[in-house]
């Protein structure tokens, strides 16, 4: 037996430990992933509600859905969601990063746990609080605009110009923590020489700031970018619990009107040509966002 045939039996034998390794993650991302993409996208073409009495109709749930007027109310709103709460977050996050790390001396762990404590919050509770802080009557954000002069009855929730604000402030007050941590981590990645070479030369902090981290946390801002645009689309609960999609579907989103028309309306045919069609919206979101910007620590690939 030659050399190399033992080299690639010995090889396969070391081998089965890791694919071993590996087995509990594959079961999962088929089981809990695969499985059911596959499944909503079989199921697309069918108009059902029940899995014993379904009717093949073909490409006619996506035909609809072009013509769904709040679909595209959802699209609407889940763009305006992105170019708001995206930056938002990442511009406060840096921010109070900053602040914590380069300006504070005593207590950062403190100040982290506090700004991401919402993060670890139940979006279910976060919702109710923000509810009943928006409150018209008795919300004591309505009682704070009383007393600079904002009276009368401010039903932030239930007007459809304001309903999507006041979800997107609770939002952007329960994940800034997150963009916080995120840049921690980064600014800790920074060379310590490369700040105190700034320093000697005389730099201000804002140009500390914008030639030194700005740049160095490039891979941040793309990495939250990606995971503002995905999870923006799966937003939910927090919209679920605080409007319930409406008045008059203003503040729906995709997540909502998929799970309105699924188990509310028992249109799960429809439902699922719905969340097909989001999948691939959020597919070719991230495929521009990788093309455009890179996809930060997401595809590194080794040591560079």
């Amino acid at each position: 037996m030659s050399e190399a045939s033992v080299s690639v039996k010995v090889k396969k034998k070391y081998n089965i430990p890791g694919y071993l390794f590996i087995l509990p993650s594959i079961l999962f991302f088929v089981f809990y992933i695969l499985y059911p993409i596959v499944f909503v996208g079989w199921s697309s073409v069918y108009n059902w509600s029940t899995l014993k009495n379904m009717t093949f109709v073909g490409l006619e749930n996506y035909t609809k859905i072009f013509q769904d007027k709040v679909f595209w109310t959802t699209m609407r709103n889940s763009l305006f969601w992105i170019i708001t709460t995206v930056p938002i977050q990442a511009t406060l996050g840096f921010f109070f990063a900053y602040i914590i790390e380069e300006r504070l001396h005593k207590k950062k762990g403190f100040y982290r746990t506090i700004f991401f404590l919402p993060v670890a919050t139940s979006v279910a509770v976060v919702a109710i609080v923000w509810g009943k802080m928006l409150q018209p009557y008795q919300g004591i954000i309505t009682h704070y605009l009383s007393l600079i002069g904002i009276k009368g009855q401010m039903n932030i929730l239930g007007m459809p110009n304001t309903a999507i604000f006041g979800c997107i402030l609770a939002n952007i007050w329960e994940w800034t923590g997150w963009s916080m941590i995120m840049y921690v981590a980064g600014m800790s990645q920074i060379p310590e020489d490369m700040k105190e070479a700034a320093k000697i030369d005389g730099a201000t902090k804002w140009k500390e700031i914008r030639y030194i981290y700005f740049p160095a946390l490039s891979s941040t801002h793309k990495s939250l970018l990606m995971l503002g645009i995905i999870g923006s689309l799966q937003t939910f609960g927090l919209i679920y619990t605080m409007t319930g999609g409406g008045p008059n579907h203003a503040s729906e989103m995709p997540g909502t009107y998929i799970f309105q028309m699924g188990f509310t309306n028992q249109q799960m045919g429809y439902a699922s040509a719905l969340s097909m069609v989001t999948l691939v919206f959020a597919l070719v979101m991230t495929i521009i966002q990788v093309k455009g910007l890179g996809a930060g620590d997401f595809m590194k690939k080794g040591d560079e």
